[in-house]
């Protein structure tokens, strides 16, 4: 009679900083390759424009993709050491 009829809703897990960084960093991506397409088609002045946008571009993916597997060797060595 005390009990509730629905369960009590569970508290939403602590947001990661990993996956975040991971939104805003495609975010960043996803624009600037926007921008990239726009000055390609649009501009005569392309070259000096272009290549340290695409240099840009290519080291924020190299960046996040470093991120990422450094988060997942972290992991796993975090359930080695508690031996799952």
């Amino acid at each position: 009679m005390l009990r509730p009829r629905e369960p009590l809703p569970r508290t939403p897990p602590e947001p990661d900083p990993v996956a975040a960084f991971t939104v805003f960093t495609l975010a960043l991506i996803a624009l600037g390759l926007f921008v990239a397409a726009i000055l390609a088609v649009y501009t005569y002045s392309t070259p000096a424009v272009e290549l340290p946008l695409v240099v840009a571009i290519a080291l924020a993916f190299s960046l996040l993709l470093l991120v990422n597997l450094l988060r997942l060797g972290v992991r796993q060595v975090r359930q080695l050491r508690a031996g799952r």
